[in-house]
């Protein structure tokens, strides 16, 4: 770093104008950027480097007050110029990190925190690598990572890398291990809820699932931190509010949404279009959003919703006392126990009607959920009410409404005619594709003389894991060629057009698909599905009932085998499946916005009409 010179601060916030050292002018940047003062710091930052343009720090959190202002180019081309200046700064590469976290770049990601690791060696930078590398979908070189962080780090320490390596381990598919690490994980961190429910999210994948120990283990997380949580008692003023809300039937309905997930991520498919069809005559929206990546989608969302709510960097109980001070009706948990979940804000029970949608296909154990958002087809009555502590709301069609990309590809020709071969496909991820599920598929393969099956998901731009699957396909009986292993694509219109190479979906089980399969619908391609027990494995009947193709339904592995074997052996049957497929879905409820908004509004009020006659002397 250069001598320190001056430099001459105006005055700013009633302070006078004062001649200071740079390294001075800097360290009041970062008191007003600390202060949510962005501007002034941004200010202060710019004056500085008028005086020494190559002065390193300054430029470092100019970077970062420009991208907190939404300059996030220009903010990340100053952090790297920075760093060029100080390589040997690991706080640099660690906050450039971040920030290329909040815009979604991964690749960028995994490279500032492999830079942090060459400079500063330590278990708990391991740790952070590992969880990047798995985002980014390198699972093997993840598991490497969280595995030395385990050598590193003392053994009071380790829990937080038992759960890394747990997570990678989870989306490679080998579910024993991972589920052992998560034990040990949660015998370290007792109290770390994301930790619990990484664990219960993983049991969902068994390839025979015991359902009454799955509820079990949500129920317990339930009583656990419950008990750590106290709930929010509303006070006289807020009691007096709410009574004179409750008294006003005229009035619009406060409906409180909360997700991590209202950007382009898979389940902002199912968000968007809500948002879009509500009627904002009957219901006043709010969103409590817990990212800081802001991208297209999020802005469209945003502008859908009458109250929008920054609160990533919320602790819980401050998450919830907005909420309570927004007199909330009804809170709508969208994630369950997937990852940047806010179940401890509900376990605060700040609005009178909380009910968990979309996001998770289980209960999440929670006394304080009143209810979960279904349908008969994933959820049958009668069936599945004792595995949950919430009560089932079954909407009467469909339990979800999909937004198909505006510019996906046009459906093309079935590609077995010109190929003369049939090609099945799955595009999910690998922690749903079971040893039981490769045998079935490797039967079709077999039935069907001269077919490929090709899979594809977002870790596979990695060798090591098309290896380690195609080994795995070739212990349950695969030969040479059956099996292929697609890159990932970068463009949404790039991976949606490869779906015009595949003439058959195959749904897995027991967790079946659900953006996955909307996807392959849309482009043409029917999806053979397995009737499960519960709604992690009925998703498929859902969505097959809904469009009127029940004959893609199985009713047991024999009868998936000889569905998918007739449907490639019948071409005009999918030729013509093909060609009516996205007109069938345009008019069907699985994405009919306006249609689906109307049940759910229902819905909506049923609940607060009975939470209504709960009030009454």
């Amino acid at each position: 770093m250069s001598d320190p010179g001056y430099v001459t601060l105006p005055s700013l916030n009633d302070a006078p104008a004062q001649r200071v050292t740079i390294l001075e002018a800097i360290r009041i940047g970062q008191k007003y950027h600390a202060e949510n003062s962005h501007e002034l710091a941004l200010r202060i930052y710019n004056l500085v480097l008028d005086s020494e343009p190559n002065q390193d720090e300054a430029l470092f959190y100019c970077g970062m007050a420009l991208q907190t202002l939404g300059q996030s180019a220009q903010g990340i081309e100053n952090m790297k110029r920075a760093m060029q200046l100080n390589p040997g700064k690991s706080q640099y590469a660690y906050n450039l990190g971040l920030v290329q976290e909040v815009v979604g770049d991964m690749p960028a990601v995994v490279e500032c925190y492999r830079k942090v690791i060459a400079l500063e060696r330590g278990g708990q930078w391991h740790c952070t690598l590992a969880k990047q590398l798995t985002d980014a979908g390198q699972l093997d070189e993840a598991i490497e990572f969280a595995r030395e962080a385990l050598t590193l780090l003392a053994p009071h320490e380790r829990g937080i890398a038992h759960n890394e390596l747990a997570n990678a381990l989870t989306l490679k598919g080998v579910l024993p291990e991972a589920i052992a690490n998560f034990q040990t994980a949660i015998s370290m961190n007792v109290d770390n809820a994301m930790i619990n429910s990484n664990y219960l999210f993983a049991l969902n994948y068994g390839q025979q699932p015991n359902v009454g120990h799955i509820f079990q283990e949500h129920k317990k997380f339930g009583d656990k931190f419950e008990s750590f949580v106290p709930r929010i008692y509303v006070n006289p003023q807020h009691a007096q509010q709410r009574a004179i809300a409750n008294a006003d039937t005229s009035r619009r309905l406060r409906i409180g949404y909360v997700s991590p997930d209202f950007n382009s991520h898979a389940v902002g498919k199912f968000i968007e279009p809500i948002l879009a069809a509500h009627d904002k005559s009957q219901f006043e929206i709010f969103c409590y959003y817990n990212k800081s990546r802001v991208d297209d989608a999020t802005k469209r969302m945003q502008a859908m919703s009458a109250h929008w709510r920054m609160t990533a960097d919320m602790p819980d109980g401050d998450v919830a006392r907005m909420i309570q001070d927004d007199t909330i009706d009804i809170l709508v948990d969208l994630s369950g126990h997937t990852g940047l979940n806010r179940l401890l804000v509900f376990a605060h029970k700040p609005a009178p009607v909380q009910a968990t949608w979309i996001g998770y296909p289980n209960t999440t154990g929670l006394s304080t959920m009143d209810y979960r958002i279904t349908d008969a087809f994933a959820d049958p009555v009668g069936a599945t009410e004792l595995l949950h502590t919430e009560k089932l709301v079954r909407l009467p069609e469909c339990f979800s409404c999909f937004m198909p990309p505006s510019n996906a590809p046009n459906v093309d020709a079935l590609p077995a005619v010109a190929r003369g071969t049939i090609t099945f496909g799955s595009f999910n991820n690998f922690a749903k594709i079971t040893p039981e599920v490769m045998r079935v598929w490797i039967a079709i393969l077999t039935r069907v003389p001269g077919s490929r099956l090709v899979l594809k998901n977002w870790c596979l731009d990695n060798d090591r894991m098309k290896v380690f699957m195609l080994e795995a396909f070739a212990k349950q009986g695969a030969t040479d060629g059956q099996v292929e292993m697609w890159n990932p694509n970068t463009s949404i219109i790039d991976h949606l057009n490869c779906y015009n190479s595949i003439d058959i979906g195959l749904d897995p089980f027991p967790y079946n698909g659900t953006t996955t399969t909307c996807d392959a619908l849309w482009m043409g391609v029917p999806v053979i599905t397995l009737e499960g027990h519960t709604h992690v494995s009925r998703v498929g009947v859902s969505q097959m009932s809904n469009l009127g193709l029940q004959e893609l339904i199985a009713r047991n592995l024999d009868n998936y085998v000889d569905i998918a074997v007739q449907l490639a052996n019948n071409l005009p049957r999918l030729a013509a499946l093909r060609g009516g497929l996205r007109e069938r879905m345009r008019i069907s409820p699985l994405i009919d916005a306006p249609r689906f908004i109307k049940n759910l509004e229902a819905a909506y009020k049923q609940l607060w009409n009975a939470y209504l006659s709960t009030q009454k002397p």
